[in-house]
């Protein structure tokens, strides 16, 4: 498994510990163990982990309502332990919050698969939010040229291609990106 950091909350330190070693025994990195909800929110948002494995059971307020603050914040991924009755209450209100519900008693090899699991879909969204973002950027300048060229077309009588290539070629004569060329264009002849 990649590295990743994990935050444990669960109100048994002695069981949080025994999970802090299985998952660094296996190449993940917990970065606390925690036994409060008010404790597991700060941690979280000063540590920001890729996960947080929180009990539904602490002693001051319940693991599923800390797990609807960070996911709905979008803090971190939670895995909510749960029995059985707390899993079905849960599961009817979690809706499409980034909350995963595992029943106790805990298996070592079900949880470190839905962990890998977890962390592989979040690098998987990751690169598609990067792709998202490039073609996002992409899209932007090629408005921003279309709108260049259509000045050029309009002010100097130039068809699109003698357009598109005027400012094509002006780019490759500075080094200067086809899209500040087109800003500077806009800037000076609207």
């Amino acid at each position: 498994m990649n590295h990743s950091d994990i935050i444990v909350a669960i109100n048994n330190m002695d069981l949080g510990n025994r999970i802090r070693n299985v998952l660094n025994q296996n190449g993940l990195s917990v970065i606390d163990v925690c036994s409060s909800g008010n404790e597991a929110i700060r941690k979280v948002r000063m540590l920001k982990p890729d996960l947080l494995i929180i009990n539904f059971e602490l002693p001051d307020t319940t693991g599923f309502e800390v797990a609807k603050i960070i996911a709905g914040d979008k803090l971190s991924t939670v895995i909510l332990l749960t029995n059985q009755t707390q899993k079905e209450y849960a599961e009817s209100l979690i809706g499409d919050l980034d909350i995963i519900c595992l029943n106790k008693p805990l298996n070592k090899t079900t949880l470190l698969q839905t962990i890998d699991l977890i962390l592989r879909s979040k690098r998987k969204v990751k690169r598609l939010e990067a792709e998202v973002n490039e073609l996002k950027k992409s899209l932007e300048h090629r408005k921003i040229i279309d709108r260049a060229k259509g000045i050029l077309m309009e002010k100097l009588g130039l068809s699109e291609p003698e357009a598109y290539r005027k400012i094509q070629k002006q780019s490759m004569d500075t080094g200067v990106p086809m899209k500040d060329i087109a800003k500077v264009i806009i800037d000076t002849m609207q």
